[in-house]
């Protein structure tokens, strides 16, 4: 049986199509994961709109606190996420910065024992909810 031209030609023009379809496809789920973490500038500056508000450490701490959103254990996730928004920030510059305990009492202006302390806390908090 001979295949006709014509049919060649409308063959290629649907892949050509479905191609173009797919490009399409895979581009907006990009899109959409790159759009899921980026932090609008207006979120940043309305949430907490102050005459003392320092928009570059609000942006600071919004990125700082991004790696929490890709824990891949949904249980390790919900337990980050329970913690105080402070607790959160504190774990971040440890966790994703990687800064020593000592680096964070300087930071805080606080005893290196209450850095520690407060370390020992969170990841109790977070063993706790971990076992429920």
């Amino acid at each position: 049986m001979m295949r006709n031209h014509r049919d060649d030609i409308k063959n290629e023009i649907a892949y050509f199509y479905t191609v173009i379809k797919n490009m399409d496809t895979k581009d907006s789920i990009k899109k959409s994961k790159v759009n899921e973490y980026e932090i609008p500038l207006e979120d940043v500056m309305y949430d907490n709109f102050s005459e003392d508000f320092d928009v570059d450490k609000q942006v600071a701490e919004q990125s700082l606190l991004g790696w929490i959103e890709l824990i891949e254990n949904p249980i390790l996730h919900k337990a980050v996420k329970s913690l105080s928004i402070e607790d959160q920030i504190f774990i971040s510059y440890i966790v994703k910065e990687c800064r020593t305990q000592r680096e964070l009492s300087a930071m805080y202006g606080i005893a290196h024992q209450n850095i520690s302390k407060r370390f020992n806390n969170i990841t109790k908090k977070l063993r706790q909810f971990m076992k429920r």
